[in-house]
């Protein structure tokens, strides 16, 4: 009997042991909630600071306005065109204002300048000129189409095509590096007054799928029969969001007014498209700035019937004293632009990464969507989407996990208050026991 009793007892007190380690490892829920929302709160965050930072085409404003009194506004401007074969043929130009003309180009610098030399709009001051350029304010240009390219080495003193490849050509104008900054491999980029028409800059998958190498300056690519010589190769982004955005894909950059040498585009008196309006485009429009008005913004010079190269981006970057002001400047620039009927897709992208700003992005659902949809996007642009939407959901982590923080500490602070309730002085140990049973229980019911 005495045996059994033992047992009974024995097996009592393990049954009580487990009973209050139980109700200690429940007692125990707040910090291990704590712990999580804080594992929750630094994977929101550091992602945030990832995504965020993966996209400094997103931030130059932000360089812009760095040791400067003068904020700055980051604007782009994509429009829509027509691909006669595909995205093997350049964006081409339609009426309605639904595209933007190469020949517009000049119609909305005069617009801006003048809205800030009037010091009615974007920046309030007289900017001026330095050198024949505007002063204060930036913008570039720049439209996509698939081609493709062949590398060329000299031989025994012969031509020899050593690798073929589809890539996307990037034809570009204006200060488009200043936009879009890169790590150099090699080079530079293309000069924003070109001294040869006839330069490339290629990037770093395609310089490696051709040379193995990117010391590759001086190498000569041709594209349609046209000879370009490369003058600088560029990092691409390593990233998920720049993978599916089509960054890691074979590209090049040219000049926007080489397209018309690469695929025959003529004006109605037989010469080049581009060679008619002084090559402003490529030079920025700054130094024939007063002449800016003897440009129709519908392309003067060319039929409808032939190809009138349209541009695809349009950004600026405008100097800002008002907040505000310079989006609504940009958008009376455009050529036909209304609110009620926009035609073209307006990005304001400086602090579009914000909490607020992604918010308002994914809220109405669908309505960012339902704007956006029918336009052709950059790649730029397709990886600054994909990243509002990542941001969007790591904002949500880190939010819940603030929440769950907040949970816990207040957890810890009712079990605190409890325990104080009572006087230890005033009870027996049993009691005490007792008592901290007891409101341990109270607490898991109220938790």
């Amino acid at each position: 009997m005495r045996v059994v009793e033992k047992t009974k007892e024995i097996w009592s007190k393990e049954k009580e042991n487990t009973r209050k380690n139980f109700l200690k490892l429940i007692l125990a829920v707040p910090f291990w909630i704590i712990l999580g929302a804080l594992v929750l709160i630094g994977i929101g965050v550091g992602r945030t600071i990832f995504l965020s930072g993966s996209r400094p085409d997103q931030h130059v404003a932000e360089i812009w306005q760095s040791n400067s009194e003068v904020s700055f506004r980051h604007m782009s401007v994509y429009a829509g065109g027509i691909r006669a074969s595909g995205d093997t043929s350049p964006m081409t130009y339609i009426a309605g204002g639904k595209s933007i003309h190469y020949a517009d180009i000049p119609i909305i610098r005069k617009s801006l300048q003048s809205t800030a030399d009037t010091g009615s709009g974007a920046s309030g001051k007289n900017l001026g000129y330095v050198e024949g350029k505007l002063r204060g304010w930036e913008d570039c240009y720049s439209s996509t189409v698939m081609a493709t390219v062949s590398a060329m080495e000299f031989k025994d003193g012969k031509e020899v095509t050593t690798g073929t490849a589809n890539a996307q050509l990037v034809a570009v104008g204006g200060n488009y590096k200043a936009f879009h900054p890169y790590r150099y491999m090699s080079g530079g980029f293309l000069p924003e007054i070109p001294v040869d028409m006839n330069q490339i800059v290629i990037n770093d998958v395609l310089a490696w799928k051709f040379y193995r190498s990117y010391d590759v300056v001086g190498n000569k690519i041709i594209i349609n029969n046209q000879m370009f010589t490369i003058i600088g190769v560029v990092e691409e982004k390593n990233t998920k969001v720049a993978e599916l955005a089509g960054e890691q894909e074979n590209r090049a950059f040219i000049y926007f007014g080489a397209l018309g040498t690469i695929f025959g585009s003529k004006n109605s008196s037989g010469s080049d498209e581009f060679g008619d309006y002084g090559n402003y485009g490529d030079y920025g429009g700054y130094g024939d700035y007063g002449n800016y008005g003897d440009y129709s913004g519908s392309g003067s010079g060319t039929t409808d019937s032939e190809a009138d190269y349209a541009i695809q981006c349009y950004e600026a970057m405008l100097p800002e004293l008002v907040k505000g002001v310079a989006v609504t400047d940009f958008k009376n620039a455009l050529p036909s632009y209304s609110l009620t009927n926009p035609q073209v897709y307006v990005s304001n992208d400086t602090g579009r990464f914000g909490v607020f700003r992604i918010l308002d992005t994914m809220f109405p659902l669908g309505e960012t969507d339902r704007a956006r949809m029918g336009y052709e996007f950059p790649y730029w642009e397709r990886a600054a989407q994909l990243t509002e939407d990542r941001l969007f959901y790591d904002y949500m982590i880190t939010a819940f996990g603030i929440l769950l923080l907040f949970a816990g500490i207040v957890m810890i602070a009712l079990k605190f208050r409890a325990k104080k309730t009572v006087d230890p002085d005033d009870l027996k140990a049993d009691d005490i026991e007792d008592m901290n049973e007891k409101a341990e229980k109270e607490l898991i019911l109220k938790a």
